[in-house]
């Protein structure tokens, strides 16, 4: 397999970029879910029974039912009711509580129709139900915010923050007129979601024309190799190009209006503040990016002219094979991980299978009802699969050791990264010594893309955001992301259509906008949990669930509270350069 080819397999099926969906929904609804819960109905054997390893229920006994809006509804006017009669605390947080169970089921039965349409991208069944669940969910969410804004404004007001809610309560929804849920906003909640189900649509069974018919795009490719296999996928991405390009700028101008109508400045403003509540700014990133791009591309382009990855051998990895290799690390690092891959394993709450159909994607879920994740992983068949178990199970554990307790996206990707590093100090005699070494070497690989890809769709992003919405086309998109190539060095001189039209495969841009940053900056402290390991084995582990174990919900926070550099100190940019160049130069060279 030459590297064009690898590169594009990589886009294709998403091994690049590794999707960390904790949930595709606004952030203020995982906000309803983590704080206002106070005491509920237990439901779905109690919690598995508080996760005891006898309790029989498995994911595939999962009995999926539509969440109608109705339900919602009438617990919430009912509650809202009982608010504004003289009744007890207790009569109100009855009340309450029948609508979180509410809401949570509607979230659970959410994630179960996400997670089976993505397993089956052919079936219909899913695809409708997750696309009205998506639709309907800002107004459940609008149901929910109505609900606080009533709780405030109720006479039990004070009392329901001390017994209820959380510090502060009252004065987050003091101000009705603050409403995100408005009526304008739900609307373009709607529309986003409606552009969103055409892209799931288009992206769900590609095909290619053959001359004969329409043919599967993943059939059509299977046997090619080479300029042939090249040829093939440019078939797709002249195609589908302008296609893709229609939906995203429609997302763009519906997610700039939605911002504006918000009172920001811009939509990365509105992503940043609102949805990931990252502690750290646009222009702080956008610094970060400037420093990857000055420092870690000379690095990258160094390496990268030495043919690294024609030093790594590929082997297949069987699905037994690959959970295997993680049972084997999660035993031998023990306590809560090797708890969390029990529970995984023995509820199936897990999807590795090698699938056509299956979405090219890996992400981490999580479903309320049954207070459990799910790991998804959308795997090649080679050892990389090693690699994206890894970074899953990372999600996995940090969902399942805190309950899925509210965080940022850069600290869930902390542990997602850490992980990835510190397991490969405990693979092991479950892999070769010689397929040990690849996926070492790969890993450290892997990270130097990382900065520099990501740096490269973040930069994408901050401008074609940043550009007037009418401006934006097909020709345009294409014509950037060609350049942002050749800047960041990963153009390989020769198949210029393809860098220019492969965009589309960054399902981030679509799906998650303004995600992609957290790879590398959350990478940086990944990255410093892998050097204490490294000079002490176990010291990262310690390290790494020391911050696990957390009281903090930002970035900046967690790193300051575990005793690490913030990624945007000066200079840590230079210090990954230089700890990259001593690993990969040096490891080039002795091979």
């Amino acid at each position: 397999m030459d590297w064009m080819e690898k590169e594009s397999k990589r886009r294709i099926t998403g091994r690049v970029i590794v999707i960390a969906v904790l949930l595709l929904v606004m952030m203020l609804g995982v906000g309803f879910a983590m704080r206002g819960r106070g005491a509920s109905d237990r439901t779905a054997q109690d919690y598995l029974a508080d996760r005891d390893e006898d309790a029989q229920l498995r994911f595939e006994d999962i009995e999926y039912s539509r969440p109608y809006v109705a339900a919602m509804e009438q617990r919430v006017a009912a509650a809202e009711q009982v608010m504004a009669e003289d009744a007890s605390l207790e009569e109100i947080e009855a009340a309450l509580d029948k609508c979180y169970e509410q809401y949570y089921n509607y979230d659970t039965m959410y994630t179960v129709a996400y997670i089976r349409a993505r397993q089956d991208m052919t079936d219909s069944y899913y695809a409708d139900e997750l696309a009205w669940v998506e639709d309907n969910y800002p107004r459940v969410q609008q149901l929910m915010e109505e609900l606080l804004y009533a709780a405030a404004a109720s006479d039990k007001a004070q009392e329901l923050e001390s017994e209820y809610f959380w510090e502060g309560f009252t004065q987050d929804y003091a101000d009705d007129s603050q409403s995100v849920y408005r009526e304008d906003i739900v609307a373009l909640m709607q529309q986003e979601a409606a552009l969103l189900g055409e892209y799931r649509a288009l992206n769900a069974s590609p095909t290619i024309d053959t001359g004969d018919g329409e043919l599967d795009l993943y059939d059509y490719i299977a046997d090619k190799y080479g300029e042939e296999y090249v040829s093939a996928l440019m078939e797709y991405y002249e195609k589908y190009n302008k296609e893709f390009a229609r939906i995203f700028i429609e997302l763009v101008k519906v997610r700039s209006q939605m911002a504006r109508e918000l009172g920001y400045d811009s939509y990365e403003q509105m992503q940043y503040d609102y949805y990931f509540e990252r502690d750290y700014t646009p222009e702080q990133a956008a610094g970060y990016v400037a420093d990857i791009k000055e420092y870690m591309v000379p690095l990258y382009v160094e390496v990268m002219e030495n043919d690294p990855y024609s030093l790594i051998s590929y082997d297949r990895v069987s699905e037994k094979q690959l959970m295997d290799v993680l049972e084997h690390a999660a035993k031998q690092v023990g306590g809560g991980i090797a708890e969390a891959y029990d529970f995984m394993f023995d509820h199936g709450f897990y999807d590795v299978r090698l699938s056509s159909t299956k979405a090219p994607m890996s992400f981490q879920s999580y479903l309320n009802d049954y207070e459990a994740p799910f790991l998804f992983l959308n795997p090649t068949g080679d050892i990389e699969d090693i690699l994206s178990l890894s970074h899953e199970f990372g999600h996995y554990v940090d969902a399942y050791v805190n309950y899925n307790a509210s965080e940022t996206i850069d600290v869930s990707e902390c542990f997602s990264q850490g992980m990835e590093y510190l397991l490969l100090g405990y693979f092991g005699s479950a892999v070769e010594r010689e397929t040990l070494e690849d996926i070492n070497r790969l890993k450290m690989l892997d990270t130097l893309e990382l900065y520099v890809q990501q740096a490269s769709f973040a930069e994408f992003e901050r401008i074609v955001y940043s550009s007037d919405p009418e401006t934006l086309s097909a020709e345009m998109l294409n014509r950037l992301s060609l350049e942002l190539a050749k800047e960041y060095g990963y153009y390989d001189g020769v198949h210029e259509d393809y860098y220019a039209m492969s965009w589309t495969d960054i399902s981030h841009f679509f799906e998650m906008p303004f995600y992609v940053i957290s790879y590398p900056v959350s990478n940086d402290v990944a990255m410093q949990i892998y050097e204490l390991e490294q000079a002490d084995r176990g010291a990262g582990l310690e390290k790494y669930l020391e911050i696990l174990d957390r009281e903090y919900a930002g970035l900046i926070d967690t790193v300051q509270a575990g005793g690490l550099q913030s990624p945007f100190e000066p200079g840590r940019i230079e210090q990954v350069v230089r700890d990259l160049s001593a690993r990969l130069l040096t490891s080039e060279q002795a091979a």
